[in-house]
């Protein structure tokens, strides 16, 4: 049985991922309060006691407007912790695999076009920087994986779509923002797809790994209500008019679409954004 350090085990997805990985491998999962990855000398002590397969890295700042406040525990966590983690793989002949971020693009690419692995990162945001300095960092593992999501959501965190369900609740109408491009992507997916990684390991490097399809949040949340039989009215706004609502918001990509065709040629086929958000209700509104 192979063995995996997985680090963030108590995430959104790294709980999710801990709980499908131990049925099939030696799992050793760290929180934030069992290792701290900016201590270099704590990740290398655990490395070699753990003597790992695979590292798998889900810990993360992902607070995307903290992160323009607390640049500084944004840079040492979502950035210079990886040059700790790929030292540590490289002592122990590890692979590691990290979960990025689409906004290490600067997110204005035209809506008619993908953003495909290989196009320039130009990050605009704190966030983006911290997780493009995070990319350049693990890179330095020998054998690593970068694996790249977007408007991930699951059961076991706070996101996107629980928002939507708590707000319709209180509120008869909500205003979404109507011109922000992408792929909702459920925890499940995105483990269907490390799992899948960790099977059959494909070359190395950067693989864009969202669901299928893309929405807006409008057209997503409308979705949302839809499947979970909700009455309340979505109305359209703009990014500008969002901003103009909450000036101290950062501002967000307007095309997050990534391409899946890298993934697709190794064999690796997400599921629908669409069938993911079902079973993810299923299961949410239990």
């Amino acid at each position: 049985m192979k063995k995996v350090l997985l680090i963030g085990s108590d995430g959104m997805l790294g709980g999710e991922l801990k709980e499908r990985l131990e049925k099939k491998y030696d799992v050793t999962g760290t929180t934030l309060a069992t290792l701290d990855i900016c201590d270099k000398q704590a990740v290398i002590n655990k490395a070699k006691e753990v003597e790992p397969y695979f590292i798998i890295n889900c810990a993360a700042y992902t607070n995307v407007d903290g992160c323009e406040v607390n640049y500084d525990l944004a840079e040492k966590v979502n950035g210079l912790a990886l040059e700790n983690i790929a030292e540590a793989a490289n002592l122990v002949n590890a692979t590691v695999i990290h979960i990025s971020t689409d906004y290490v693009f600067a997110g204005d690419l035209d809506i008619n076009k993908i953003y495909t692995e290989d196009m320039e990162p130009a990050p605009v945001s704190a966030y983006g920087k911290t997780k493009l300095l995070g990319e350049q960092n693990v890179s330095k593992a020998e054998k690593h994986y970068i694996l790249r999501t977007a408007w991930l959501y699951g059961i076991r965190g706070k996101n996107f779509v629980k928002t939507m369900l708590k707000l319709s609740k209180e509120r008869d109408e909500i205003t979404v923002v109507s011109d922000q491009h992408g792929s909702p992507t459920s925890t499940t997916t995105l483990c269907e797809i490390i799992e899948q990684i960790m099977e059959k390991e494909p070359e190395y490097g950067i693989y864009h790994s969202t669901c299928e399809g893309f929405t807006t949040w409008y057209e997503f949340t409308k979705k949302i209500f839809e499947e979970a039989n909700i009455s309340t009215k979505v109305k359209p706004i703009t990014s500008v008019e969002y901003k103009s609502m909450y000036p101290a918001s950062s501002d967000r990509p307007t095309n997050s679409m990534l391409s899946k065709e890298k993934l697709n040629n190794i064999g690796i086929y997400p599921r629908k954004y669409e069938e993911a958000l079902k079973e993810y209700l299923k299961e949410e509104l239990k």
